[in-house]
């Protein structure tokens, strides 16, 4: 029998015992949700029910469902093999599409899946599902179809000794259906009898160090309140803007090359229009000094926009994942042509090996913009300007984004996302 000790944390103890009580169908507990501010625990203890619910249950099967598979793998599941390591009962199945724990003792399982919603809209994987319950991690991330599939797949692995179909779900504040369904319900005092609603913060958790709390201090207000603090406020709602810190008045002025500093090149492939925006970054602080952006012209006509303006500056470059993609118009990626034509070495081909979430970038942009000294040129940046003063956020977090309409393309936007993520992104951290 796996041991986890709950005593330091009161939340998770209280938590802990009324799931237990609600698969005994000793309360009328149904929809167990625990939300609130990172660092709550609330991982940890849902893990911790769910393996005890597979010693008290034999033969019962239980479904752990994350956005995607990589999330699963780099938060979950290790969380998961932390509190089972040592243990012999536990063997794991890591085939991804039936990755799961089974206790060999009991003969219960715990599976790991993803939704992948983008993918499967249809959520075809979940059809004919045989559960005993779910547990959504991250909630706010997954959809509401799931959260219908959930309730219609729960109960539906059938034993002789039955534990009550049950639903946990963990979650961040947010503006979407988990606030529309627990937490606004919650706060009005009109929740119904079937569910539990248990607020976490980082400061409810005695694991959390002095170091993780002095991180998260570089945030910017807004996201130091919603995730720290566990405030629901619909920070969106006066213009929805996705760059919200971006202020004109102080990131707005002149720049220019210094040449005793290397220069950035951040790409945006889009064929129409193809983006690259120069940046260079000393003496802590951050300076877009220029913005090229091409209609109607190919990658090597934009490299030899580049080499005209800045030749002789010793130059990086990183930009859109998918510029290391082959095309069928060359043997070479986009970023194979830029190596080529501007006679660049592998270390100095700088690019990330998949693009950030919208939502990592939106925090880590927004929390540069207010903590860290930027300057865009007022001249020669005018359509970065523009795209931070106009792209809009969706309830999600993602940009709001139309090829149809120029002010909703955010190609210079993305340009600001991936310069910022790849040599800022350790700006924020402890998040996770």
């Amino acid at each position: 029998m796996i041991s986890v000790d709950l005593t330091k944390n009161p939340k998770q103890a209280e938590y802990f015992i009324t799931s237990m009580a609600a698969a005994q169908g000793v309360n009328d507990y149904k929809f167990l949700n625990y939300g609130g501010g990172v660092r709550g625990g609330k991982t940890f203890v849902t893990l911790a029910i769910l393996i005890r619910l597979s010693e008290v249950f034999p033969n019962s099967r239980w479904h752990v469902i994350r956005k995607d598979m990589p999330s699963l793998e780099s938060t979950t599941i290790p969380s998961f093999e932390k509190i089972v390591i040592g243990s012999k009962r536990w063997k794991p199945y890591r085939d991804r599409s039936n990755y799961h724990y089974k206790n060999t003792s009991t003969g219960s399982k715990i599976f790991f899946k993803a939704e992948n919603i983008i993918r499967d809209p249809n959520l075809m994987s979940f059809l004919g599902l045989e559960t005993n319950g779910f547990f959504l991690e991250q909630s706010e991330e997954l959809s509401n179809k799931l959260w219908e599939k959930a309730i219609e797949r729960t109960g539906s692995w059938y034993l002789p000794k039955m534990p009550r179909g049950l639903i946990f779900m963990t979650f961040n504040p947010t503006q979407n259906w988990v606030k529309d369904k627990i937490y606004t319900p919650w706060i009005s005092g009109v929740l119904p009898p079937e569910y539990f609603f248990m607020s976490a913060l980082p400061g409810d958790n005695a694991f959390v160090t002095d170091d993780q709390f002095a991180g998260w201090d570089m945030m910017a207000e807004r996201y130091k309140k919603q995730f720290i603090e566990g405030d629901w406020t619909d920070f969106d709602s006066a213009d929805g803007r996705w760059a919200f810190a971006f202020r004109k008045r102080q990131h707005v002025g002149k720049t220019k090359l210094n040449n005793n500093h290397p220069i950035y090149l951040s790409f945006d492939f889009n064929r129409n229009p193809i983006t690259c925006t120069v940046w260079q970054h000393y003496d802590r602080q951050i300076f877009c000094i220029d913005c090229i952006k091409l209609k109607d012209a190919t990658i090597h006509r934009l490299c030899a926009e580049i080499k005209d303006r800045y030749h002789g500056s010793l130059m990086f470059v990183t930009g859109d994942a998918s510029g290391d993609n082959k095309t069928t118009l060359s043997v070479l990626t986009n970023f194979g042509v830029i190596k080529n034509a501007l006679g660049l070495s592998d270390t100095q081909m700088q690019y990330s090996a998949s693009n950030p979430r919208l939502q990592d970038s939106r925090m880590l942009v927004n929390t540069l913009f207010e903590k860290y000294p930027i300057t865009i040129d007022e001249d020669n940046c005018k359509p970065v300007i523009d795209d931070l003063e106009k792209c809009k956020a969706n309830p999600d977090g993602t940009i709001v984004k139309s090829r149809l309409k120029e002010e909703q393309q955010a190609d210079t936007l993305d340009t600001v996302r991936y310069y910022l993520h790849r040599y800022f992104r350790d700006m924020i951290k402890f998040f996770d």
